[in-house]
């Protein structure tokens, strides 16, 4: 059955201004597929298309000029090789020697992989070129730029307060745009969760990975969260826990904005960068001791599949009852009341009941209440 929907030209109208206001919005928005589309148009921001740099190995340059008080949030979506990665430069105008702002934003897994990188306006300074350099070959797929800016916001007490939410909802902590290695994971306990780390860095996926976790007693209620990266989006990663299989974990597809989407002939199916995944253990399976957690790669739509796929932050969630609470010994106990002061109190006196209605009206009658 289709669905179809009339307008009054007035609301017609609005939606059309609203699409103007919208794409005039998204002009701090802007996406470059390499090899560059010179018929592409390009925002206001940008100085031509990009161009190929002097140095060493493949160097490419995006001429901007940024608005005032704006941060940039560049992600970069590229093909990574084994010990090679991408490294990130700056070089205002009217300077002759570039500011680095990434060493290297490869993680030697050898998939394609994505980074985002904040530079912030007093950083640049004014116009400038940002420069990309690969190994022999310039290994970047992507480039987005997003400008963005200081928001209020109100954050736990407990965590850090988020660097910046993209306009499609990603939220990025200052870790994960900073430009440098992704820190190591820490077990975590707050309130009756315990949050166990499994992984301390990236680890080979293909074709299976087991992780152990020694616990001391069983919970309540169990679940087991990881990013993936060079799993494609027709593959599953399955969980075998104490060799009992559960199944396939939900692994998340993100928003069709985001740039890991990689639009190409023959990688439909592909997303470079990581993706979250997670499942629900039923904790009768969870037992006291060592717990083997099985991570497998499988392909319902082609079984031959082997491609390089990694985990990392592997995290077993834990919930536990709240502790018995002990009585506090330390404190006085309050005086008990005297046995004898009790009785010597006297009863309040016994008041007769109340007469029911039919007595009552029965003795309105006989007292010639009632006559006439």
């Amino acid at each position: 059955m289709k669905a179809r929907l009339f307008l009054p030209m007035t609301a017609a109208l609005a939606i059309l201004f609203s699409v103007s206001l919208a794409r005039a919005e998204e002009g701090a928005i802007f996406t470059a597929d390499l090899p560059f589309d010179a018929g592409q148009p390009l925002p206001t921001w940008m100085h031509g298309p990009p161009v190929s740099a002097p140095g060493q190995g493949a160097r490419i340059a995006f001429k901007l000029s940024p608005p005032p008080g704006k941060d940039l949030l560049v992600h970069l979506v590229f093909d990574e090789t084994e010990g090679g990665g991408l490294r990130v430069e700056w070089l205002r105008d009217g300077q002759s020697t570039p500011e680095l702002l990434a060493e290297n934003l490869g993680e030697s897994l050898g998939v394609p992989n994505q980074r985002p990188l904040l530079i912030s306006a007093s950083r640049m300074g004014g116009n400038g070129s940002l420069l990309l350099q690969g190994g022999s070959n310039l290994n970047v797929n992507r480039v987005k730029f997003e400008w963005v800016s200081e928001r209020t916001m109100l954050a736990s007490a407990t965590r850090y307060v988020p660097v910046v939410v993209t306009a499609s909802r990603l939220t990025l902590a200052e870790t994960d745009v900073d430009g440098g290695p992704r820190p190591a994971l820490r077990d975590e306990w707050r309130d009756r969760v315990v949050r166990a780390a499994l992984t301390e860095g990236a680890e080979l996926l293909t074709p299976s990975l087991e992780l152990l976790a020694e616990l001391q007693q069983s919970p309540q209620k169990a679940r087991l969260e990881t990013s993936l990266a060079g799993v494609h989006l027709d593959q599953e990663v399955w969980l075998v826990i104490n060799g009992q299989e559960l199944g396939p974990l939900a692994v998340e597809v993100p928003t069709l904005e985001d740039p890991g989407h990689l639009a190409q002939p023959g990688r439909e199916v592909t997303f470079a960068g990581w993706r979250r995944a997670s499942i629900h253990i039923p904790a009768d399976l969870v037992m006291p001791g060592e717990n083997s957690l099985l991570l497998e790669l499988r392909s319902p739509t082609n079984a031959d599949y082997r491609n390089r796929t990694f985990v990392r932050d592997a995290v077993l969630e834990l919930s536990y009852p709240p502790p018995a609470r002990e009585p506090d010994l330390s404190l006085p106990l309050p005086d008990l009341p005297d046995g004898n002061s009790a009785a010597d109190e006297p009863l309040p006196p016994v008041e007769p009941p109340l007469p029911e209605p039919t007595e009552a009206l029965s003795d309105f009658w006989s007292q010639s209440g009632g006559s006439l």
